[in-house]
């Protein structure tokens, strides 16, 4: 399926709507932060991420998104982080979350030389930014119920995500401002919660995901300063 089209930045609303200056959030990963599933980054993860923070928050957002569908952790770090900012208008991430890693493990990527892609990630976008801009790697979503999946399939390849996602917590775990928020999966009960590849989520799916990341994200904002 393509990825989410459109523009790949917005703003949740007029800034002179919410106090103070609007939140600056990049997305970067592979075809989950790339919106694939949805038909415009409106209805994918970063918009409705974007929207939520504001309803939580009451502070508007400012989003981009750089992403690429069957991405991995390195070709997101050699890649991808020029769209981290735009130097056209200066404009800098205060928060970067991380959709990545999904790949890696369909490639069966040993979790040691997981965790060091991870690290490098880490620090080639503080090298990049230059100041230590807080990271959230998004947690790894299980595989049980993943259609597109063969049903034998489904639990060996859960059990490797569930590795590697132990080694996103802990690089979070040892190292400042970098976090890992778990993600649940979609909800048991009944719903269009996948695309029609029945592999990604539907507009649905992100929006809930979206819900889910955004508790986090509101507690980690309101716990440090807005930018002057």
């Amino acid at each position: 399926m393509p990825e989410a089209a459109g523009e790949d930045a917005g703003l949740t609303g007029p800034q002179r709507e919410y106090g103070g200056p609007p939140l600056r959030l990049a997305v970067i990963g592979d075809s989950l932060a790339a919106g694939v599933g949805a038909a415009s980054h409106e209805e994918a993860l970063s918009g409705q991420l974007a929207r939520t923070l504001t309803a939580m928050t009451g502070r508007a957002v400012s989003w981009r998104v750089s992403a690429k569908a069957g991405a991995t952790v390195p070709v997101v770090r050699r890649g991808l982080l020029p769209g981290l900012t735009d130097p056209t208008t200066r404009w800098r991430p205060d928060l970067v979350l991380v959709a990545a890693g999904s790949n890696d493990a369909l490639r069966m990527r040993r979790p040691r030389a997981f965790r060091h892609d991870v690290e490098r990630l880490v620090r080639d976008v503080r090298l990049r930014l230059g100041e230590d801009v807080p990271m959230v790697f998004a947690g790894l979503p299980p595989m049980t119920r993943v259609a597109a999946l063969p049903r034998p399939a489904r639990g060996p390849l859960d059990v490797y995500v569930r590795l590697l996602d132990r080694q996103l917590r802990t690089v979070a775990r040892r190292t400042p401002a970098v976090f890992h928020l778990p993600t649940g999966g979609p909800p048991a009960i009944a719903g269009e919660w996948f695309a029609a590849d029945r592999l990604h989520p539907s507009p649905d799916g992100y929006r809930v995901w979206a819900r889910e990341l955004a508790v986090g994200l509101a507690t980690l904002t309101e716990a440090r300063p807005a930018p002057a």
